[in-house]
């Protein structure tokens, strides 16, 4: 295992859309845009954690080359607007009876959303000699009824910025939107890709993986590559030797027996050993506060706890989730919520 990056889903995550693991025809066509140095507003569809965001994000670079970083920006439309993000909005929504143009002293109508994460992109020039910028929007769904007026955005900056949306649930999608995109379905990736690329990494980590227990992997994680890379390394952490009695034993250990061990840290009272058990997953995964919350929630659901305890400890989890829509650490929120369990452990 590698001592700079021992996460093997980062060590193993693709740098290019080469090595996008199988998808050859959804390659094929994105490699087209890119020869063509065009490409219409795309629609990736497809269920969560297949890669979606990865292809999309691969492609936008190998689109823009070396200015990809001042033409590209990734937006989450399920991430709400903090309280000073909505008061900035309220102030910007109403142009000065001052200013010159039919719109003095009205107030504008786009939401708030759109007009603080969206616009001040999209509306900007393009950097440098490229086509466009790019603007991704993961988990689209969740703009609501504000699709309507990010369709008008895309009819007025269409020019300016194509846009990709991601999206795990289409039928969200208002058909307005949907007509004006190209429709990529984003599937997992073929047997045949997935298992040479698993006989890779095994090579590379001197491991034993028979073809059984690939097709294993390949069941239970439903392709999605990054959630077998984890359960492969899991099953080779005391043997060289991963067979199907040792994916049985660690199907159920992967990240939510982490999880599993900071809550019951916590109820310990242990806040140092917990904060620092807290601290390695997030740098691991990449897990944002609002994700570690909702595994927490997952996880405290399945222990034999009173109902007083529950109720109190889902509260907290509640109100830890609310307050870190203003925080701007992730690291503080979760820290905060560990230690009010370190605390309330004390009653249970």
């Amino acid at each position: 295992m590698s001592k700079e990056i021992p996460i093997w889903r980062v060590k193993y995550f693709p740098n290019t859309l080469e090595q996008i693991c199988g998808r050859e025809k959804l390659k094929g066509r994105l490699n087209s845009f890119i020869k063509s140095n065009n490409f219409p507003h795309l629609l990736l569809a497809g269920p969560e954690g297949i890669g979606k965001t990865t292809i999309a994000t691969l492609f936008s670079k190998a689109f823009l080359g070396d200015l990809f970083n001042p033409n590209f920006r990734i937006v989450y439309a399920d991430i709400p607007l903090t309280s000073e993000e909505r008061k900035q909005a309220r102030t910007e929504a109403y142009v000065s009876k001052s200013k010159i143009g039919s719109l003095a002293g009205r107030t504008i109508t786009t939401p708030a959303f759109l007009q603080l994460k969206i616009k001040p992109f999209i509306q900007l020039k393009v950097f440098g000699g490229a086509s466009f910028k790019i603007l991704i929007i993961k988990n689209f769904e969740a703009l609501g009824s504000n699709q309507q007026g990010f369709r008008r955005l895309m009819e007025s900056y269409g020019t300016n910025c194509r846009m990709i949306l991601i999206t795990t649930n289409i039928s969200s999608i208002i058909d307005p939107i949907i007509s004006r995109c190209q429709l990529l379905i984003i599937s997992a990736a073929d047997y045949t890709s997935f298992k040479n690329l698993i006989l890779d990494i095994a090579n590379k980590e001197s491991l034993i993986v028979k073809n059984k227990t690939i097709e294993l992997l390949y069941r239970i994680t439903e392709g999605k590559i990054s959630n077998a890379i984890d359960l492969l390394q899991l099953s080779s952490i005391n043997s060289k030797n991963v067979d199907l009695n040792k994916l049985y034993d660690n199907l159920i250990s992967s990240q939510n027996e982490l999880i599993r061990s900071l809550l019951l840290l916590s109820f310990k009272g242990d806040f140092s050993k917990a904060r620092e058990l807290s601290r390695n997953i997030q740098a691991s995964y990449r897990y944002t506060a609002h994700e570690i919350f909702k595994l927490l929630l997952n996880e405290l659901l399945k222990l034999p706890l009173s109902t007083f305890s529950k109720c109190k400890l889902i509260d907290l989890i509640a109100n830890a989730d609310f307050r870190a829509i203003d925080g701007l650490d992730s690291d503080i929120q979760v820290s905060n919520l560990i230690a009010k369990i370190c605390y309330f452990s004390e009653f249970i």
